[in-house]
């Protein structure tokens, strides 16, 4: 069932700005029609021009991304562009990608290996992190927290102002969403310290009110048992449409990889057939000849024009059959550390026109009560289960034995470092990472209150067979000595 939103805000309304592609001739996830969609849309520009919030660049799908983030609800929506504006302004983004320069990139990138690499099946780029291969030690080195916040900015910057509106124009459709992969192999629990958690909440923090609605689908690889084991517990815990755009797969990730992406733009050592690292950001965005001949004007995107990259016809088609080249590391890759995903799932067949099947209607004014009233519910729901579970998870950590208790003085500093506010998700991620930790601390007290017991066991016995043994060569003497009287 789509999220509900509240009824339309009067009679159809066209969009008065700019509106480079046309809207998706089908329902989205919140069971609203193009039509239906574009009201909405343009009642909340008029809303923002009457606040002087709004300015002709800005355009009709990144309004939509916004709304869509706070369900269709002008009010929250406001809010949130009214603070996205603000931090903009305060943190001299609309100039990033000309003033900020991360001349240690290189290093960064092979202590952090992340970036863009191709597009999938739907035309989405695609972004890796493996974050398996995080060396947090040499990323300290390299680089300091605040440079690499604006580093993380920076991409974003990047992503919205020159490889989707590039992404867009070779598909000949808007594309506003990236697709993920994120490689968990060799990753363990304790890599998530303290001061990462405190970091990947500034960061998902950042990603969720001033980028929103951007991650299409995300396949988690190589994933171990634990981690499948955390996602079905957390799972429960969000909503069906970010379930539905995650992917939790194990080492054998290539068939579910491949309904995603052409095996010619799977990187190689992902197992595909694509040539290039992370550090070269292979793609379209990449190649000069294939943008010389679409007409793309790289420069003048990165200054935030859009007339770099506006719809045209007879595009060419990438062929990445070059070999790729290292860039400038003012254009290099880097991107959300750790993402959070906020965005609708669009599937394969949306994208090529199928309709679901949703109401092509707005609810009504009680349907919308009742379904905010659900909402609300399973909040409080959530949020009492992360609550209960702390508190059974304070009452197995008394349990336990007091020698393994002083064995974990690492385990017990991190579980009182949580950097999400309390009744988030990340939160609840935390709780659960605690759980599952307290849970195997427990089953090792388990393991050794049992090997105990059973060498306490084996030395009764071992002692019993002493006395029997002891006994019966004691009754054996005591015979033969009668006999021999005899």
């Amino acid at each position: 069932m789509p999220p509900q939103v509240k009824p339309l805000p009067g009679p159809p309304q066209k969009f008065q700005g700019r509106k480079d592609y046309p809207i998706e001739n089908k329902t989205d996830d919140w069971g609203l029609t193009p039509e239906a969609q574009e009201t909405y849309v343009e009642v909340f520009r008029q809303r923002l021009e009457a606040l002087q919030l709004w300015k002709p660049e800005i355009d009709y799908f990144t309004l939509r991304r916004f709304l869509r983030a706070r369900t269709y609800d002008f009010d929250r929506a406001i809010k949130m562009w009214t603070d996205h504006v603000n931090w903009r302004r305060e943190n001299k983004v609309d100039s990033i990608l000309q003033d900020f320069h991360f001349d240690e990139r290189d290093k960064f990138l092979e202590a952090y290996p992340q970036g863009y690499h191709k597009l999938d099946k739907m035309g989405r780029p695609v972004y890796i992190q493996l974050i398996g291969k995080i060396k947090v030690p040499a990323i300290m080195e390299c680089t300091n927290e605040e440079r690499m916040f604006k580093f993380h900015v920076q991409e974003y910057e990047r992503c919205v102002k020159v490889i989707m509106p590039i992404a867009s124009k070779l598909a000949g459709r808007k594309v506003d969403q990236t697709f993920g992969i994120m490689d968990v192999k060799g990753v363990g629990m304790s890599a998530l310290t303290g001061d990462v958690k405190r970091m990947l909440g500034q960061f998902t923090k950042t990603d969720q009110d001033n980028y929103p609605e951007m991650l299409g689908h995300i396949c988690i690889i190589n994933a171990p048992a634990v981690f499948r084991m955390l996602w079905g517990l957390v799972k429960n815990m969000i909503d069906v449409r970010t379930q539905q755009k995650i992917e939790i797969l194990g080492p054998n990730y290539m068939e579910a990889l491949l309904k995603h992406m052409d095996i010619e733009n799977i990187p190689e050592f992902l197992g595909g057939q694509s040539r290039g690292t992370l550090l070269d950001d292979v793609g379209p965005w990449s190649d000069p000849e294939l943008m010389a001949a679409n007409g793309i004007d790289v420069d003048a995107l990165r200054r935030g024009d859009p007339a770099g990259a506006l719809p045209g016809p007879g595009l060419a088609s990438p062929s990445f059959t070059r070999a790729p080249s290292l860039l400038n590391s003012s254009l290099g890759p880097m991107g959300s550390m750790f993402r959070t995903p906020t965005v609708a799932r669009v599937s394969v067949e949306a994208a090529n026109g199928a309709s679901p099947s949703a109401s092509a209607s707005g609810p009504s004014a009680m349907l919308a009560a009742s379904a905010a009233a659900t909402v609300a519910q399973l909040q409080a729901i959530a949020e009492n289960r992360s609550r209960s579970l702390q508190e059974r998870v304070k009452v197995l950590e008394n349990m336990l034995p007091a020698a393994l208790e002083r064995s974990r003085p690492q385990a017990a500093t991190d579980v009182s470092v949580r950097s999400a506010p309390e009744g988030s998700l990340l939160n609840r991620v935390e709780v659960l990472e605690d759980a599952v930790e307290t849970v195997l601390l427990a089953q090792e007290a388990l393991i050794i209150q049992a090997q105990q017991q059973a060498q306490l066991t084996e030395v009764a016995l071992a002692d019993l067979r002493n006395r029997v043994a002891t006994a019966e060569a004691k009754a054996s003497s005591a015979k033969a000595g009668c006999c021999t009287i005899m």
